[in-house]
């Protein structure tokens, strides 16, 4: 697999420095179990999101694409403590309570409202 160039990207699964794409899907990862850990993970997501009928929960491709575009995004994300807490709130078994708790911390909610910004930019723009 061909190795990245990339500075600032990081493996999807453990937040390390990665040193390949998924051929799928291009997102970065750093070894062979984070890269079926990737695949497995992805697999079980693709496929409850194509039977889920909560469409208005559903961001739509472009804007995940924006997300992965945004220079904002990926200068927050950049930081460990940031990329800590994406670690805590993915592996926590109450996520709900733990998101409660990360909103609390001023650098989580900046990350939220970044997100926000790029997939919902109509709804948060001062009249």
């Amino acid at each position: 697999m061909a190795s990245l160039s990339c500075g600032t990207a990081v493996c999807v699964v453990c937040l390390e420095k990665p040193k390949y794409r998924c051929p799928a899907c291009r997102v970065p990862y750093c070894s062979l179990p984070c890269f079926r850990k990737h695949k497995d993970d992805d697999d079980d997501s693709v496929a409850d999101f194509l039977n889920s009928d909560e469409e208005e929960d559903r961001v739509s491709l472009q804007n995940l694409k924006n997300l992965g575009e945004s220079a904002a995004l990926r200068s927050l994300l950049l930081n460990p403590h940031l990329r800590q807490l994406m670690v805590e709130l993915d592996r926590a078994d109450d996520k709900a309570k733990l998101m409660r708790a990360c909103m609390q911390e001023p650098l989580f909610v900046e990350f939220a409202d970044c997100c926000l910004r790029i997939v919902e930019p109509s709804q948060n723009e001062d009249p």
